[in-house]
């Protein structure tokens, strides 16, 4: 019985380690975020991943992304 409940645990507690490691970290998606950023991205229209990062970082992602269309980087 106390194999059965070790074996239970032992199971929970690696889907639960395994569902954690998935979640990808505030460098990744602002990351991926950045990468994502084309001609058609306005304040408005984000891009899906760029949804969890901030308003202020999103905005100076743009305008980067801008000056650097413009040759100015």
């Amino acid at each position: 019985m106390r194999i059965r409940i070790g074996v239970v645990v032992l199971a929970v507690v690696l889907l639960i380690a395994a569902f954690i490691s998935n979640i990808p970290s505030e460098a990744e998606t602002v990351a991926a975020c950045r990468k994502a950023l084309d001609n058609t991205s306005t304040l408005t229209n984000r891009p899906d991943v760029c949804t969890d990062v901030s308003a202020d970082t999103y905005r100076t992602f743009l305008l980067m992304y801008e000056l650097r269309e413009e040759g100015l980087d």
